[in-house]
Protein backbone atom coordinates (compact mmCIF):
# COMPACT_ATOMS: atom_id res chain seq x y z
CA UNK A 1 0.00 0.00 0.00
CA UNK A 2 1.03 2.92 -0.73
CA UNK A 3 0.91 5.66 2.05
CA UNK A 4 0.36 9.50 1.04
CA UNK A 5 3.44 11.61 2.16
CA UNK A 6 1.33 12.93 5.23
CA UNK A 7 1.10 9.36 6.39
CA UNK A 8 4.25 8.53 5.85
CA UNK A 9 5.44 11.57 7.22
CA UNK A 10 3.47 9.86 10.75
CA UNK A 11 5.09 6.40 10.43
CA UNK A 12 8.43 7.75 9.58
CA UNK A 13 8.11 9.84 12.82
CA UNK A 14 6.41 6.76 14.81
CA UNK A 15 9.29 4.56 14.36
CA UNK A 16 12.10 6.35 14.37
CA UNK A 17 10.65 7.55 17.64
CA UNK A 18 8.96 4.60 19.33
CA UNK A 19 9.89 1.31 17.14
CA UNK A 20 13.12 -1.01 18.11
CA UNK A 21 14.35 -1.07 14.42
CA UNK A 22 16.32 -4.15 15.31
CA UNK A 23 13.23 -6.21 14.23
CA UNK A 24 12.06 -5.69 11.13
CA UNK A 25 8.22 -4.88 10.61
CA UNK A 26 6.28 -5.49 7.07
CA UNK A 27 3.23 -3.37 6.43
CA UNK A 28 -0.51 -4.86 6.82
CA UNK A 29 1.11 -8.35 7.22
CA UNK A 30 0.04 -10.93 10.27
CA UNK A 31 2.05 -12.08 12.32
CA UNK A 32 1.37 -14.79 14.30
CA UNK A 33 2.58 -15.27 17.90
CA UNK A 34 2.26 -18.84 19.24
CA UNK A 35 2.00 -17.55 22.85
CA UNK A 36 -1.23 -16.17 21.91
CA UNK A 37 -4.92 -18.11 22.02
CA UNK A 38 -6.37 -19.25 19.04
CA UNK A 39 -9.67 -16.97 19.81
CA UNK A 40 -6.87 -14.07 19.99
CA UNK A 41 -5.04 -14.65 17.20
CA UNK A 42 -8.02 -15.61 15.09
CA UNK A 43 -9.98 -11.87 16.14
CA UNK A 44 -6.26 -9.83 15.78
CA UNK A 45 -6.89 -11.83 12.11
CA UNK A 46 -10.48 -10.43 11.92
CA UNK A 47 -8.91 -6.72 13.05
CA UNK A 48 -6.48 -6.85 10.10
CA UNK A 49 -8.87 -7.98 7.54
CA UNK A 50 -10.87 -5.04 8.21
CA UNK A 51 -8.21 -2.92 8.33
CA UNK A 52 -6.87 -4.00 4.89
CA UNK A 53 -10.56 -3.89 3.71
CA UNK A 54 -10.31 -0.01 4.44
CA UNK A 55 -6.94 1.06 3.79
CA UNK A 56 -5.17 1.83 7.03
CA UNK A 57 -2.14 0.55 7.20
CA UNK A 58 -0.73 -1.47 9.92
CA UNK A 59 1.92 -3.49 11.91
CA UNK A 60 1.96 -6.53 14.24
CA UNK A 61 4.07 -7.91 16.76
CA UNK A 62 6.32 -4.56 17.06
CA UNK A 63 8.64 -4.49 19.57
CA UNK A 64 8.95 -0.58 20.86
CA UNK A 65 11.95 0.64 22.70
CA UNK A 66 9.89 0.39 26.17
CA UNK A 67 9.90 -3.30 25.61
CA UNK A 68 6.50 -3.63 24.88
CA UNK A 69 4.86 -5.65 21.64
CA UNK A 70 1.02 -4.71 21.00
CA UNK A 71 -1.33 -6.47 19.05
CA UNK A 72 -1.27 -3.83 16.39
CA UNK A 73 0.29 -0.72 15.80
CA UNK A 74 -1.94 1.93 13.59
CA UNK A 75 -0.20 5.51 13.69
CA UNK A 76 -1.87 6.94 11.04
CA UNK A 77 -4.89 7.19 12.41
CA UNK A 78 -7.61 7.43 15.26
CA UNK A 79 -5.90 4.87 17.80
CA UNK A 80 -1.92 4.17 18.12
CA UNK A 81 -2.60 0.90 19.54
CA UNK A 82 -5.27 -1.79 19.55
CA UNK A 83 -4.94 -4.43 21.91
CA UNK A 84 -7.11 -7.70 21.61
CA UNK A 85 -7.67 -9.44 25.68
CA UNK A 86 -8.43 -12.68 25.44
CA UNK A 87 -7.19 -13.62 28.98
CA UNK A 88 -6.00 -10.37 29.94
CA UNK A 89 -7.95 -7.50 31.12
CA UNK A 90 -7.80 -3.99 30.95
CA UNK A 91 -7.52 -3.90 35.04
CA UNK A 92 -4.18 -6.87 34.11
CA UNK A 93 -3.42 -4.11 31.44
CA UNK A 94 -3.30 -1.20 33.52
CA UNK A 95 -1.12 -2.78 36.20
CA UNK A 96 1.18 -4.70 33.99
CA UNK A 97 1.55 -2.62 30.87
CA UNK A 98 0.25 1.21 31.09
CA UNK A 99 3.39 2.51 32.74
CA UNK A 100 5.72 1.46 30.13
CA UNK A 101 3.24 2.66 27.76
CA UNK A 102 3.12 5.97 29.95
CA UNK A 103 6.75 6.08 30.20
CA UNK A 104 6.99 6.53 25.97
CA UNK A 105 4.28 9.25 26.40
CA UNK A 106 1.34 7.02 25.73
CA UNK A 107 -2.00 7.05 27.59
CA UNK A 108 -4.72 5.09 27.51
CA UNK A 109 -6.47 7.32 24.94
CA UNK A 110 -3.82 5.46 22.66
CA UNK A 111 -5.70 2.49 22.47
CA UNK A 112 -8.91 0.23 20.88
CA UNK A 113 -9.23 -2.66 23.50
CA UNK A 114 -11.33 -5.54 22.12
CA UNK A 115 -12.36 -8.35 23.95
CA UNK A 116 -12.11 -11.91 21.85
CA UNK A 117 -15.39 -13.14 23.09
CA UNK A 118 -17.56 -9.97 22.61
CA UNK A 119 -19.36 -9.50 19.33
CA UNK A 120 -16.95 -6.97 17.47
CA UNK A 121 -18.44 -4.67 15.40
CA UNK A 122 -15.32 -3.26 13.48
CA UNK A 123 -16.77 0.15 12.67
CA UNK A 124 -16.58 0.62 16.24
CA UNK A 125 -12.77 1.02 16.60
CA UNK A 126 -12.53 4.19 14.87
Amino acid sequence: MKLSSSDQKIVNDFFREHVNRSFKNPMNSVRMNVDHTFEHRERIFQICNHLIDNKIPFWTEVRLNNGCIPDIVTPTHVVKFIEVFGTETLDDFKANKLAKYHGAGFDLADFKFVDTDSELLLQELW
